[in-house]
């Protein structure tokens, strides 16, 4: 049982107390429950890892792709977070994201791309492709009207940046049925991931009519710049961004 927890790595304190209440719990089988739950847990990961690997392994060989090696920095997490994941949709984007950075020149952004899945929650991971898919359509959209203009240079949609689309916070909430609580829970987390970005808050200035004291001089008019009375309005929104990172990231989970 100490070996089982121990391999949770919890404060001693914790541990101590954990394990006196399973021994309580399951008497004299504590041993034999600790070996079955390791046991259990293995097999679980092991499936995981199995199923993952070899569906990698399909779609490389569908795809006509050669692996090559990766560093222990990007290996070990990558074993580590994959063989936990048990959603379907996410265990396709490990596979999709273990194609595609083991057949390309190394980026030096592997261990962030399996870092950032592991973080990644199933409906989390749903509103990213809803975002992606919604920006593809954005900027075919745009390129058609904007193609037109004197000011544009761009020869194909490809090319606009992600800066040019926002997409609306409430388009999230109800199109995933989301509670306010929640809708912004997932965005925040996306943002802190550096999927995407908060719109810049918009911020009027309005100098007003100030009470300036108009002096006269030699010079000509001059004024006292402590007197003029500047406000300024800020308007935050929940709107948001992906970022460049969030589309690469998103690329690389894709087959």
């Amino acid at each position: 049982m100490k070996e089982l927890l121990q391999g949770l790595n919890l404060p001693k304190q914790v541990l101590d107390k954990t394990e006196k209440l399973m021994i309580t719990l399951f008497g004299p089988s504590a041993k034999e429950m600790s070996e079955l739950f390791a046991d259990k847990v293995r097999y679980r990961r092991m499936k995981n890892q199995i199923s993952i690997f070899s569906k990698t392994a399909d779609l490389m060989e569908k795809k006509g792709l050669d692996p090559r090696g990766l560093d222990l920095k990007t290996l070990v997490p990558l074993i580590e977070f994959s063989s936990l994941e048990e959603d379907e949709n996410l265990q396709q984007k490990w596979v999709n994201l273990i194609a595609n950075i083991s057949s390309t020149p190394a980026s030096g952004l592997e261990s962030k791309l399996v870092k950032t899945l592991s973080n990644l929650s199933s409906l989390e991971a749903q509103i990213l492709d809803h975002v992606y898919d919604e920006f593809v359509k954005k900027r075919a959209t745009y390129f058609e009207i904007w193609k037109t203009q004197e000011w544009f240079k761009l020869s194909k949609a490809e090319e606009i940046s992600v800066n040019s689309v926002s997409y609306g916070y409430l388009h999230i909430q109800q199109s995933f049925e989301l509670d306010d609580l929640f809708a912004k829970i997932y965005i925040d987390n996306l943002d802190s991931l550096g999927l995407i970005k908060y719109d810049e808050p918009e911020i009027v200035i309005d100098k007003g009519v100030s009470a300036v004291e108009i002096e006269k001089g030699e010079d000509g008019d001059s004024f006292n710049p402590e007197e003029l009375e500047i406000t300024a309005e800020v308007s935050q929104t929940d709107d948001f961004k992906l970022t460049n990172y969030g589309k690469y990231f998103i690329e690389q989970c894709k087959s």
